[in-house]
């Protein structure tokens, strides 16, 4: 893997969790890489005695790009309040968990935030801490000094000793602009892109480079479109890019473009991937595709197919009776309402499938058609 993959794929480097790692990114920077950074993505980088961070901004926010482990919005405001509590304390200085408890639920009532009631005595809302807790543990804010953060999700009175490390003050980027005049996250992205350079051709440039690089497809939303119409535009310049930062190839086609992984990349979060539920999905395409070139599914405009949930769930279940023999085992014996529920998730995931906010259909993206598997010969014949 590059440096440049490697910051791409990791949120930061920090040197007392890892300092080979640390030392390793450091000393293979190139000069290279930091304009190709700085000048077509419009990123920061920031290398320090400390850490090493690339600063990966969206260029277009999508729903897939928050924290992995995260499944409510409760775990992000933890992880907020968290951050303020870590802001008043020195490196190396102690705290036990039950002091942050109180913490939290006391400025909860400062801020009296109507929608959100925390109580502690509530076992998915432990659960959810430490969630967070593991998060902030694993990426270097805190260190365990003493025991255990899972018997705090089991019982409120067990308690836990850990140490700051002092890292979680460059977790926050510096923004262009005060995000307390801000009301929406809209004024928080639209002050975003007065990081980008102020010259109209390189601020679409960067932001493109950005969503091809971030993003798991760049679509044509319409004829109009000034992102694809970059890419389409410059798709020779951009590939060269591509080649050159990952030594993949960029693929355009009418109505979406995406980066295509040589097949020895190993990413974190990619598609396809090594595991059961991309397998799965990849037949799940192949079924969409089929029924496309049979006329059962009729693409609409920008070749975007509008399906009901009912009949999505006919696909799945029809994916299952003829594709199931080479599923995992897990996939294999799942009921059909939960895999289809497994699938839809991992599928809006890498923006494959969408939601109608007016008719409640799924809506089946182009990239379907385009990312399919099928099971080797030599498969088939066995079974």
């Amino acid at each position: 893997m590059t440096t440049f993959e490697k910051l791409l794929e990791n949120y930061w480097f920090v040197k007392e969790l890892n300092p080979d790692n640390y030392n390793m990114v450091k000393q293979d920077l190139t000069t290279e890489t930091q304009d190709f950074i700085k000048n077509k993505l419009g990123y920061k980088l920031i290398v320090n005695p400390y850490l090493i961070k690339l600063e990966k901004i969206p260029g277009k926010p999508q729903s897939f790009m928050g924290i992995q482990s995260f499944d409510t919005k409760l775990e992000y405001i933890f992880l907020c309040l968290i951050l303020i509590y870590l802001e008043e304390r020195t490196k190396g200085e102690q705290f036990i968990l039950s002091g942050l408890i109180d913490y939290i639920q006391n400025i909860i009532l400062e801020i009296n935030l109507e929608d959100i009631k925390i109580d502690f005595t509530i076992y998915s809302q432990r659960k959810s801490m430490v969630k967070v807790l593991k998060f902030i543990k694993e990426i270097g804010f805190i260190k365990i000094y003493d025991g255990d953060e899972n018997k705090f999700a089991e019982n409120i009175e067990n308690d836990v000793l850990y140490e700051v490390t002092g890292i979680s003050k460059y977790f926050m980027r510096n923004f262009a602009t005060n995000i307390a005049d801000c009301e929406s996250f809209n004024d928080i992205f639209e002050n975003e892109q007065l990081g980008l350079e102020q010259d109209k051709g390189k601020e679409r440039k960067q932001r493109v480079y950005r969503r091809l690089f971030t993003e798991n497809v760049v679509y044509k939303e319409n004829q109009e479109d000034q992102d694809y119409n970059y890419i389409r535009n410059y798709r020779n310049a951009i590939n060269q890019d591509v080649d050159k930062m990952l030594q993949s190839t960029l693929e355009v086609h009418k109505n979406g473009a995406y980066i295509l992984l040589v097949d020895d990349k190993s990413f974190k979060n990619v598609f396809p991937a090594n595991n059961g539920i991309s397998d799965v999905t990849l037949f799940i395409n192949t079924l969409i595709s089929e029924k496309v070139k049979t006329g059962e599914l009729k693409p609409q405009i920008n070749d975007l197919i509008y399906i009901s949930k009912i009949a999505f769930g006919k696909v799945v279940r029809e994916a299952k009776n003829r594709y199931s023999k080479g599923f995992s085992k897990e996939y294999r014996e799942m009921q059909e309402e939960k895999l289809q529920d497994e699938i839809v998730k991992y599928m809006k995931q890498f923006d494959m499938i969408r939601e109608s906010k007016e008719t409640e259909e799924y809506i089946i993206m182009p990239i379907c058609f385009k990312i399919i598997g099928k099971y080797p010969k030599d498969f088939e014949n066995k079974n």
